[in-house]
């Protein structure tokens, strides 16, 4: 099981050395070091090697990251900026992203499997309220206040609830203020917006914004904080197989009648 936790290390020369999920990945790391490492007959059954106290932290950075992958894939002109921190207790910005068509202000949100049902700003999540909709409101007028020092007729910044992983997606009745979609459908819609900003108001805003002291002080996240995500990613792939491998291989045995014929294959996926 990964141990390493997150660096301490200077401040960024800029923002656009935060990795995306930075702030998730410190929280995944320091909880995982407080954990104990798997045992080896718990590797054998493919126990997930995520500590229960991890788990929503891991999940939550899985999908910032799904959402910044898409973004990475923006045309020139567009910059993205990721987990800036706003305030206390870790609070952070997950995506920030200037261009052409504007400020958006993008919260990442992995639900997976879930029904996600919107109405204004009611958001239920498998049948529970979540205050999604208001958060997405706070960042954009956070934002709104550094756009303001900056340029003298700024535009809205508009924020934008990015979901991950749901099985259904249903908005009866869309924010005011508020975009709610698929995070797959991000990049269009950004691509969509009208412009609104020229080149040398994107340059003023992202001078802004790429400066640290616009921003509450962090860390560089450097390079051990990625290595070490990523290592326990592998690792939590590694034992979905098992697990898959030992299931199929109880089928196996159901159906047949008979071990011989299934612990074969299944010794031959464990051991990939």
């Amino acid at each position: 099981m990964t141990q390493t936790t997150a660096p301490t290390v200077p401040t960024p020369a800029s923002m656009r050395d935060r990795v995306p999920a930075q702030a998730l990945l410190e929280q995944v790391l320091l909880r995982q070091a407080a954990g104990r490492p798997r045992s080896r007959v718990e590797r054998l059954v493919g126990r997930d090697p995520v500590e229960p106290d991890a788990r929503a932290w891991f999940t939550g950075a899985t999908g910032e990251r799904f959402v910044a992958a898409r973004l990475s894939t923006l045309p020139a002109g567009w910059t993205v900026l990721h987990s800036l921190p706003v305030g206390r207790n870790g609070a952070d910005i997950d995506h920030l992203i200037v261009g052409p068509g504007g400020v958006f202000t993008v919260n990442t949100k992995h639900h997976v499997d879930a029904s996600v049902w919107v109405a204004g700003r009611t958001v239920l999540v498998a049948g529970s309220s979540r205050p999604i909709v208001q958060k997405a409101e706070a960042e954009a007028r956070r934002v709104d206040r550094i756009v303001a020092r900056v340029l003298p007729d700024p535009p809205a910044v508009r924020p934008v609830v990015a979901i991950v992983g749901a099985k259904r997606i249903t908005v009866r009745r869309a924010p005011r203020f508020v975009t709610v979609l698929r995070a797959e459908h991000l990049r269009r819609f950004l691509r969509a917006q009208p412009a609104c900003l020229t080149p040398d108001q994107v340059r003023a805003l992202t001078t802004a914004f790429e400066a640290p002291a616009t921003w509450q002080p962090t860390v560089e996240a450097g390079p051990e904080l990625l290595l070490a995500f990523s290592r326990l990613t592998d690792e939590v792939t590694r034992a979905a197989r098992v697990r898959s491998a030992w299931a199929l291989g109880l089928l196996g045995v159901t159906a047949a009648g008979s071990a011989a014929i299934v612990l074969p294959g299944l010794l031959v996926l464990l051991g990939s």
